[in-house]
């Protein structure tokens, strides 16, 4: 009896490890990376942001000599991206300070939420329009997508500064899947 008793609490203890590794892979989003303050900022907005957004950064823990590596070679040699010396230094103090060995870096894979409430027709251009346009034109209705190319582009904007939760990603995704797909219902 006792061992049944045993039994069934190392069950238990078993399917509540599981619901908690699935709820923290259900949380798993892009990192939110808030860009510094001070001159490392102007180095930044300068030579970064026009081809990835911040929160890549938190996708590593490197000591200096790995963010060197990692502007050399793909950014310097591959892209040909040049750094004063003195912007270089900077970015690699804010790189090591924030996103050295000590951190833990962020998983790269995203999970969509599963949502409740949609978009209108109405609602969702105002919101484009009013979270879209803060850095460029409204460029949207020129591309069709799936889900997964609209999620992709939506988060790549986020990643580049965009004010979006989690819930308004999807909202937004399911919203252009369905107006501006590959088969959109008009």
């Amino acid at each position: 009896m006792l061992s049944l008793r045993l039994l069934g609490s190392c069950l238990v203890m078993a399917v509540l490890q599981l619901a908690s590794m699935a709820a923290d892979a259900q949380s798993a989003t892009r990192p939110r990376v808030r860009l510094p303050s001070g001159p490392v900022r102007s180095v930044i907005l300068n030579h970064c942001v026009s081809c990835h957004g911040i929160d890549d950064y938190a996708f590593h823990a490197l000591d200096r000599a790995g963010w060197q590596q990692l502007l050399d070679v793909p950014h310097k040699q591959q892209r040909g991206v040049q750094l004063e010396p003195a912007d270089e230094a900077l970015l690699l103090d804010y790189l090591t300070e924030t996103f050295g060995t000590e951190s833990v870096p962020f998983p790269r894979n995203y999970i969509a939420r599963e949502i409740s409430e949609f978009f209108n027709n109405a609602d969702a251009r105002v919101f484009l329009q009013r979270t879209c346009t803060e850095c460029h034109e409204l460029r949207v209705f020129e591309h069709r997508k799936d889900a997964n190319g609209w999620r992709a582009l939506v988060l790549d904007m986020r990643e580049r500064g965009a004010r979006l939760s989690d819930q308004n990603v999807e909202k937004l995704v399911e919203w252009l899947a369905r107006v501006r797909g590959i088969n959109p219902v008009d």
